[in-house]
């Protein structure tokens, strides 16, 4: 299995036609065919998204906690939590 790492930051993510076929862009190179995608796939792709979405918002949480525990131990603290999974060998 291959893994993209993928990070657009504020760039778009909009539906493309060229024809007829249509396109997930996200950002300015990345772009995935959707022309033939099943409704179930398309389904799933908005469920992935809802719960990355989540995952980020309950980082972002950790985050703001962290800083505001630090802050009133007066301490600063510059980052998100980070936790590594395991590697490959």
């Amino acid at each position: 299995m291959n893994t993209i790492t993928l990070s657009w930051g504020d760039r778009p993510i909009v539906l493309e036609t060229e024809g007829n076929r249509t396109f997930l862009r996200l950002g300015a190179a990345q772009r995935i065919e959707v022309t033939e995608a099943s409704l179930d796939q398309l389904d799933q792709l908005a469920e992935v998204a809802a719960d990355l979405a989540d995952y980020q918002r309950d980082r972002h949480r950790a985050a703001d906690v962290a800083d505001q525990v630090a802050a009133e131990d007066g301490h600063r603290f510059v980052g998100v939590p980070f936790q590594r999974g395991p590697v490959a060998a």
